[in-house]
């Protein structure tokens, strides 16, 4: 019984020992069968092994190309390569491009566990309904086919083919095994990870301090995170479209914290993930200190474009733009509960004076940071119906825009020309519009105090409670 391809070559190579019987006098039926046995049994023994070592994807992707001969790799659902073997320059890339990968999970979603992609047999590492990775083999002639019927593997009993299927069925079988036994291992770090934010959320006792401190950081530490360095609180809420469907969130928040070489601690808090982070790669010092602008010991004129890295990376990985709240920046345990409060209070100003997704942090906040508090929202509530309640009962009414028109007003410190081409009216339009503010709502402005208090009130009406605009800062339509 001799073992070849149809086309008659041994696909192997000559520098290599073939999966089927090796070259001389044909053996007897019976220890043909004892040493594809033997074959076997070593190669399972191969991957048992690997799955022992410290990097078991990548000692299975070893067993697998010395076995078969080919480039291996094994990629997680999300495109990122966990191991590969055999592509040394001289072999092409297994990787795949990203519609490519998409296609695959599209079809082992309908049940497809291997499929053919170009000069690539792609198998399906997972439980059903779930994938928990690719082992991809690169196979430029075609050899591996996955489609073969019962007739075909019966007819092609000790072929490469058949013993190169059997060989990759066992180790997407061990990879699966490993890679559940890790999701379950993760699964119990996520839960101790959000039961750890929820205990370093919280403020400390006093009369406790030091001890509590020590066992946060010690808790973290059992996570491998380092709690004592410079720290923010990220609050993070998805777009319109709300969490892709394709990932948890926490594993979503992994590959974005991957991308920014940064270290967290996450939980989510209804659709809010809030991540208790350290400072990401391009703003840490050699030293290991933090740099502007994650540090805030920088002073001068603030810019929001260091901060679009961070807006940037987050967007991508959710494939639309969050709303992300950045809390102020500490140097120790104890003062993230402050941070979180602040990140919140970004997120909440954010998302009220804009209709997209956006990135708003503690330190830009300006007046809202004496207003975004529970209680601040309530007191500016009260502040606003005070100095803006005809105005806004008008605009309602009527269908008509005055806040708005004051707001601009205000911002252009009280220039008519800037004003109109601002709001693209003419100036007696202005003019109009003007008068019947003074006159609804009695305020002179002219006078300096009360134009800085309806300044004031207009900027309170984004977040006020209860709301008296919605986001975008216009009144509601009746």
């Amino acid at each position: 019984m001799r073992t070849t391809t149809r086309n008659g070559h041994d696909p192997v190579g000559r520098d290599r020992a073939p999966l089927g019987p090796q070259p001389g006098p044909a053996l007897p039926p019976t220890a043909e069968v004892e040493a594809a046995l033997a074959r076997d049994y070593r190669f399972q023994a191969a991957l048992g092994e690997a799955l022992t070592g410290e990097f078991p994807e990548q000692g299975l992707a070893d067993v697998l190309h010395d076995h078969l001969g080919r480039a291996v790799s094994v990629e997680d659902p999300f495109g990122r390569v966990l191991a590969r073997a055999g592509a040394d320059g001289r072999t092409p890339d297994t990787r795949l491009t990203r519609p490519q990968r998409d296609g695959v999970l599209d079809g082992a979603r309908r049940g497809v566990r291997a499929l053919r992609v170009g000069d690539r047999l792609i198998c399906v590492v997972g439980s059903p309904g779930t994938v928990l990775g690719l082992i991809v083999v690169l196979d430029p002639e075609g050899v591996l086919d996955p489609a073969g019927t019962s007739e075909q593997v019966d007819a092609e009993l000790g072929s490469f083919r058949t013993g190169a299927m059997h060989a990759i069925g066992l180790t997407v079988g061990a990879l699966t095994m490993h890679l559940l036994h890790r999701r379950r291992l993760a699964t119990t770090e996520l839960r101790l990870r959000h039961d750890l934010v929820e205990a370093v959320l919280l403020e400390c006792d006093p009369g406790d301090l030091e001890p509590e401190v020590d066992r946060r950081v010690g808790r973290a530490s059992a996570l491998s995170h380092d709690l004592t360095g410079p720290h923010r609180v990220l609050a993070v809420r998805p777009g319109h479209g709300g969490w892709p469907g394709d990932g948890s969130v926490g594993d979503l928040m992994e590959q974005a914290a991957r991308r920014l070489d940064m270290a967290f601690l996450g939980t989510l808090r209804g659709r809010t993930a809030v991540l208790v982070c350290g400072t990401p790669g391009p703003w840490r010092g050699g030293d290991g200190s933090a740099t502007g602008p994650w540090s805030d010991r920088a002073r001068g004129r603030r810019s929001d474009e260091p901060w679009r890295v961070v807006h940037d990376v987050f967007a991508d990985v959710l494939r639309e733009a969050p709303a992300i709240g950045v809390g102020g920046f500490v140097e120790r345990p104890e003062h993230l509960p402050r941070s979180y409060r602040e990140a919140m209070q970004a997120l909440t100003v954010g998302t009220r004076r804009a209709d997209t997704g956006g990135l708003t942090a503690f330190e830009d906040l300006g007046l809202f940071r004496l207003l975004a508090t529970p209680e601040g929202r309530r007191e500016a509530g009260a502040f606003v119906e005070d100095w803006l309640g005809s105005l806004l009962a008008y605009d309602v009414e009527r269908q008509a825009d005055l806040v708005h028109t004051l707001e601009v007003y205000l911002d252009q410190g009280g220039n008519y020309d800037a004003t109109a081409a601002a709001l693209h009216i003419h100036r007696s339009t202005l003019r109009y519009r003007l008068g019947r503010i003074r006159e609804l709502s009695g305020h002179d402005l002219a006078d300096v105090e009360t134009r800085l208090n309806l300044h004031v009130a207009v900027r309170a009406a984004v977040i006020a409670e209860p709301p008296v605009l919605p986001t975008g800062g216009r009144p509601p339509s009746s």
